[in-house]
């Protein structure tokens, strides 16, 4: 019995020994891939400490709650094994850590430098062998082995790299060697390296958020995706706030659907925009269907026919002014409530043109979506048949319908302006606000 009772300590002290070597050597490359390094070699306690203090310290320390954070993930040995799982399991972090170590190597090279040039077919020059190993390490161009010669001629593959490095970028892939383009392309690796860093300390910082299906707003993309969802390829086009209105990084969930919201417009647009129109126009507001509602009975609606500014602006001490639901309402048909402290939501918009914009930082903070429906059947899905019901008789009518969640779905309102897609195809995009996404 006793030989037994000391067999099976044995094999729980050597699994155990397992375990803490497995978990060390993730911990070091993780730590790796954050930018911290503590040298090469086997890691000893007091070491692997000062690892897990370094990823908590790069991780967390930007982010609300933090020194609770801290103490969770530094005291829990079995909450920080969780956290470094899912680092080395979630697909998108793996999908950076990949980029992290190629442009690591990448820094190790002297980076060339492109001069302004416009090329034609079958040019020969030096810079366009420069070029082509540029493109061809930065996975724009195809690997092949061509001549020395070849490698200084302007072909038809130089271009096809151009055009998938401006795509990859945001910019319309027109194939043209242009100065914004030679600008990109003369980005040392090195700042590209740092920013995919930030990325995956971002990344990881939103573990809490990321554990099952949520949505991901990114200002940078003008884009709205569902993640943790393999079956869904919902992606939509968004416009989000202007560079004086902007749309705050927030972490919430989708709570409830309206289905043609009224609309009460914030006192900064009452003031600064709808009663100077109504001073230039006397029938602005009539025509775009307001009334003033009472605002102790919300029954009491009484129409702005004829009404002066001055009028208006009296009125406002006992009434709101609201726009009535219709296509003519600035929520468009459908209204996506986000429970936040700066009043922002997801909406549906009657100018569907601004979406052919390039640069969508157009609002006044609020997230407009393309092809709204798409996103409210989605979630109604997840929903009982009840709601999907309520949803499915709302569309058809002229009513406003709420529709309140029984499964909130998470979301993440960033501003990553770099991303690895799910091709493994690094994404970069002008940073909107000029702000960190670390911010």
């Amino acid at each position: 019995m006793k030989l037994f009772t000391y067999f099976l300590c044995l094999v729980f002290s050597s699994a155990s020994a397992a375990l803490t070597e497995s978990i060390s050597d993730r911990t070091y490359e993780l730590a790796k891939d954050l930018g911290v390094n503590l040298g090469e070699g086997d890691i000893n306690a007091k070491q692997f400490q000062l690892l897990k203090g370094e990823i908590i310290e790069r991780v967390f320390s930007q982010r609300e709650g933090y020194v609770n954070r801290r103490e969770l993930y530094l005291t829990d040995m079995s909450n920080f094994e969780k956290l470094v799982a899912f680092t080395d399991s979630d697909k998108q972090i793996q999908r950076l850590r990949f980029k992290i170590r190629q442009y690591k190597k990448l820094s190790q090279y002297k980076w060339p430098h492109l001069q302004p040039n416009e090329f034609q077919l079958g040019q020969k020059a030096k810079d366009i062998a420069k070029l082509r190993w540029m493109l061809t390490e930065l996975d724009d161009l195809e690997v092949k082995n061509i001549s020395a010669y070849r490698e200084q001629v302007y072909d038809p593959s130089i271009t096809r790299g151009i055009k998938h490095f401006q795509k990859r970028h945001g910019f319309i892939p027109d194939g043209e060697l242009t100065v914004e383009t030679i600008k990109l392309l003369n980005v040392n690796p090195n700042e590209r390296l740092i920013e995919l860093q930030r990325a995956l300390q971002y990344k990881i910082s939103k573990y809490e958020y990321q554990q099952g299906t949520y949505i991901e707003v990114n200002i940078a993309d003008f884009k709205l995706r569902i993640k943790g969802d393999d079956l869904s390829k919902l992606e939509l086009p968004i416009i989000v706030g202007r560079i004086n209105n902007k749309t705050p990084l927030l972490n919430t969930h989708i709570s409830k659907i309206t289905v043609n919201p009224t609309w009460t417009p914030p006192n900064s647009i009452l003031y600064d925009e709808l009663l100077l129109a109504l001073e230039n126009d006397a029938d602005f507001l009539v025509n775009e269907r307001f009334v003033l509602v009472n605002r102790d009975s919300k029954q009491e609606v009484k129409s702005l026919k004829g009404m002066t500014v001055q009028q208006v602006k009296r009125s406002l001490k006992h009434y709101q002014l609201v726009q009535t639901a219709g296509y003519w309402n600035a929520l468009g048909k459908y209204r996506f409530t986000i429970p936040n402290s700066q009043l922002i939501f997801l909406h549906d918009t009657p100018n569907k043109k601004a979406f052919l914009q390039r640069n969508r930082a157009l609002s006044h903070g609020c997230i407009r979506i393309a092809q709204p429906e798409l996103l409210a059947n989605y979630l109604i899905k997840r929903e009982q048949s009840y709601s999907r019901n309520r949803l499915s008789v709302a569309k058809q009518g002229t009513k406003t319908v709420d529709i309140k969640l029984k499964r909130p779905i998470p979301i993440v309102i960033t501003n990553q302006n770099v991303w690895v897609d799910k091709d493994n195809v690094l994404q970069v995009r002008a940073n909107v606000y000029n702000r960190e996404v670390t911010e």
